[in-house]
């Protein structure tokens, strides 16, 4: 692989292309031109892309573009064409035979894609082109948002993989997961079994509070940035049912039917109610009378949008103490010991959690710190390894998969009891090597 002195952007108006070419010309101080439908939108891209690292001294090296006039010339005196446009066969299939016809050996051809086959984008090249095409998934946005998923098929050369993923991680600052090409990927297939089955159990417990209920269990002490609905509602129920459709289609494993669409959300995204971006999905923000803030959520059964209410849950109050004190181990035993249905939810979605982080290992990446680092940079959660710590160690984590009636991972059954499971050292050792 040769330097990246020159990339080429398609899709560049986009959040996550603006974004992405951002990062390339901060980072990687490359030239990078940026194709768009026409020059005005690409324009637009430029002003994104500056604005999304809060500096003008990119701006000389962001140069606008368009897919009719600009296409050819920019891809062939590339050394990166990083294509990102729409997220679908018909898209970029047409596009791919366009590069594949302008670029010189050598160059690196990549899509951002959340779960469409690379090996099949990689048909309309020759046999240097395969070699050289990738799956680099950037996590939105890019600048706050450090995972890159490095996917990779068949014809790739492992040698060209080791150097694309040291530039991407050495040059560019992703945190780099080297995937296998399997839909979803690693961070979303985990990511969005998750929110799915939380989906489905607030379907099965909208009596007693259903979306608010379930993102109060699934709350910060579960390790995560943003409950998991919640989550859903930021990403935008459209995408949401465009990954799991995907996931439930093309996969087989033991989490299968949890990647069953619930029929409220296609209820909601009927009626445009997409989430955060069209200002009302599984939550709404309103105001009282009196001008407050008021968060609502949607009443499955009444498919109306009532008030959050304050759940009173014991157990939550005092684990949120611990985790205060950097207590860890404690907060995990005080859910573990915790009588009544909110405590058994919780342990329910924990254990699933780690049982399904850790079962993609083999199949999707080859070593759990790949998962780990996926779930950590690309969904800001505390990484499986390190709740079986939490929890006690492999025996007690197998004991909580046990009871929930869930599969035990492999790499979780072959664990060495009195050795920590999620080690740093591991992980960082995980992003600078490709165990391919």
């Amino acid at each position: 692989m040769r330097e990246i002195k020159t990339v080429t952007v398609l899709g560049a108006n986009g959040t996550m292309g603006a974004g992405s070419a951002a990062i390339v010309a901060a980072f990687g101080k490359a030239k990078v031109h940026m194709l768009a439908r026409d020059v005005n939108k690409a324009k637009e891209g430029i002003e994104k892309a500056i604005s999304s690292i809060k500096t003008d001294t990119i701006r000389p090296r962001l140069i606008p573009g368009s897919y009719d006039q600009d296409l050819e010339k920019a891809v062939s005196e590339s050394d990166w064409v990083f294509e990102l446009v729409a997220e679908s066969y018909e898209v970029k299939e047409p596009i791919n035979k366009r590069i594949a016809k302008a670029r010189k050996p050598g160059t690196i051809v990549s899509t951002v894609s959340s779960g469409l086959s690379i090996a099949r984008l990689a048909d309309a090249f020759d046999e240097d082109g395969k070699k050289h095409y990738y799956g680099t998934h950037f996590f939105n946005p890019p600048y706050k948002m450090i995972l890159c998923e490095l996917v990779t098929h068949a014809g790739n050369d492992k040698k060209v993989t080791k150097k694309l993923g040291e530039y991407l991680d050495k040059t560019l600052g992703r945190a780099v997961v080297y995937t296998n090409d399997t839909p979803a990927f690693a961070g979303n297939r985990i990511g969005f079994q998750l929110i799915n089955e939380a989906a489905i159990k607030a379907e099965e417990y909208s009596d007693k509070g259903g979306i608010a209920l379930i993102d109060a269990i699934m709350s910060g002490y579960t390790g995560r940035a943003m409950a998991p609905l919640d989550t859903a509602d930021f990403v935008g129920l459209d995408v949401h049912k465009a990954i799991v459709d995907n996931l439930y289609e093309m996969t087989k494993d033991a989490a299968h039917s949890t990647f069953k669409l619930p029929g409220y959300f296609q209820k909601l995204i009927d009626k445009g109610d997409l989430g955060r971006k069209s200002g009302q999905g599984l939550y709404k923000m309103t105001k009282t009378p009196d001008g407050k803030k008021e968060k609502l959520y949607y009443d499955i059964k009444g498919d109306l949008y009532v008030p959050v209410p304050k759940f009173d849950i014991p157990f939550i109050k005092e684990a949120n103490r611990r985790i205060g004190e950097a207590d860890y181990i404690g907060a995990m035993n005080i859910v573990k010991e915790a009588k009544g249905l909110e405590a058994d939810i919780a342990r329910y979605f924990i254990a699933r959690y780690v049982s399904y982080s850790l079962s993609i290992v083999g199949e999707v990446v080859e070593t759990k710190e790949m998962s780990d680092l996926a779930m950590g940079t690309g969904f800001n959660w505390a990484p499986a390894s390190a709740f079986v710590d939490f929890l006690g160690g492999p025996k007690e984590a197998i004991s909580l998969i046990t009871k929930a009636k869930l599969p035990v991972p492999e790499v979780l059954a072959k664990a060495k009891a009195g050795k920590p499971f999620y080690q740093l050292k591991d992980i960082l050792d995980a992003r600078s090597l490709f165990k391919g």
